[in-house]
């Protein structure tokens, strides 16, 4: 059946002007000022019109979000004011299939994208490490951290930095980062958080490409990662990609390579290959060197000569010990409350003794000897009530006097899970046996006397 020539030339007139609309359309769209994201996601749609409705073709639901939330009011505005219509409907096409190119689309990293060759021309400012604390302590750590500044992706590569709690592990990480111009500091709670995000929203070349631009990656606490094999296995792929592309990596962990429990065998051989250093506790001259800066940045009005003499020699377990110390005589000294009783509490207690810090090897030592239990069949699959008794202590006292988590306790006994270690807290509490033991141990580290 044959149309009437009047309805033939009214479609073929209205599909004339829709095609007009739709040029005019896209040459509006294409003047508009566009960052180089937006001229990306833009090259990922196609553009239909009918009935007065302009139709967005997507690949994917990614798309649709990405378009929505980058170009969707743009585009709405573009076609009101070259075609006076209104209605904008997205439309899914699984047939546009679209090479994406993993690099950061986020705004704030496209800045970063433009000026990466202005970045590399910038010199690193080395004069940032004398406002650090150096001694005996952690001079090995601070020069082999210049020397990743001076040529990332030369020597010590990848470089790893172990040691407690407060000893400077992350102020160092901080100090590189302000260093070098091209440098990324992220912790192991947000590399995680973002490595899962990635995995959930199906978009993790984005969390790559982030972490990946820079010339020097500072990754902090990554014994968190102990017990999480993905990103463990993500760690590894990033730190190939740095070392094939001589760029450098740095890693700081509260333990030694061989004690992270649970990661790839490959990965801890990738660090080992590289330089591993630790730091320890402040010495005596860089606890003086931070009290005597203290004094000046106060006057000299903080401490007397004989103040600063008299709590020289005390014994300090990490900066955060120091700052305590700081903030006290601080308050002291605008209160105007004086500091001689709070010097003697200190010098008090540095000679009757000291709380001792616990890691899970000396419980597991402690564990044990109390038992006579082998270490390496407290690991094992041995079931026998003697070295079950063994993994309650252990998991009990792992729990109250370290900061591992469930999987993690359950990785030093034999890789089970966390609903295990659970229960075996719950049963060491009608256990007479580990309860005196859970109290031995506490009170064995009460005080100890400082030799």
């Amino acid at each position: 059946m044959f149309l009437p020539l009047y309805d033939f030339r009214r479609g073929f007139i209205r599909l004339f002007r829709m095609s007009n609309l739709l040029k005019e359309f896209k040459s509006e769209i294409h003047k508009l000022d566009l960052s180089k994201t937006e001229r990306y996601w833009l090259e990922q749609v196609n553009f239909e019109i009918d009935n007065e409705s302009l139709s967005i073709f997507v690949g994917s639901d990614f798309v649709k979000s990405s378009i929505e939330k980058k170009l969707y009011k743009k585009i709405k505005k573009t076609f009101n004011i070259s075609t006076g219509f209104k209605e904008c409907v997205f439309v899914l096409d699984k047939n546009m299939k679209k090479d994406f190119q993993a690099y950061e689309f986020e705004e704030k990293n496209e800045d970063l994208l433009k000026n990466q060759e202005e970045i590399k021309k910038v010199q690193p400012d080395l004069s940032v490490f004398d406002e650090m604390f150096v001694g005996s302590s952690n001079n090995l750590s601070v020069t082999a951290a210049k020397n990743v500044v001076k040529d990332p992706g030369g020597r010590f590569n990848p470089l790893f930095v172990y040691g407690s709690p407060g000893v400077g592990k992350t102020h160092l990480l901080k100090t590189i980062e302000k260093a070098h111009p091209s440098s990324f500091y992220i912790d192991s709670e947000s590399f995680l958080d973002s490595y899962i995000q990635g995995i959930k929203n199906k978009d993790i070349d984005i969390f790559k490409s982030k972490i990946r631009s820079v010339e020097i990656l500072l990754v902090d606490d990554i014994q968190f990662f102990m017990g999480k094999k993905g990103v463990s296995e993500e760690l590894f792929h990033t730190i190939n990609y740095f070392l094939n592309n001589q760029k450098a990596v740095v890693l700081v962990s509260d333990q030694k390579p061989n004690k992270l429990l649970g990661f790839p065998d490959r990965l801890i051989s990738r660090i080992l290959n590289g330089l591993v250093t630790d730091i320890e506790k402040p010495d005596e001259e860089m606890f003086l060197k931070a009290i005597e800066k203290a004094n000046v940045e106060q006057g000299g009005y903080l401490l007397s000569k004989e103040e600063i003499k008299k709590i020289s020699g005390l014994r300090v377990d990490s900066f955060r010990d120091i700052n305590g110390i700081v903030n006290q005589l601080l308050i002291n000294k605008q209160t105007g409350k004086g500091n001689f009783d709070y010097i003697k509490e200190l010098i008090s207690v540095s000679k009757s003794g000291f709380v001792e810090s616990v890691g899970p090897d000396q419980i597991l030592d402690y564990v044990s000897k109390v038992f006579q239990v082998d270490k390496n069949l407290i690991s094992s699959k041995n079931r026998t009530s003697k070295v079950n008794e063994s993994r309650r202590l252990f998991a009990s006292l792992a729990r109250k006097h370290t900061d591992l988590s469930l999987n993690q306790i359950g990785l030093y006994l034999g890789g089970r899970s966390h609903s295990t270690v659970l229960s075996y807290i719950d049963k060491s509490k009608d256990s007479p046996l580990v309860i005196k033991e859970i109290n031995n141990f506490d009170s064995s580290l009460s005080i100890k006397e400082v030799g």
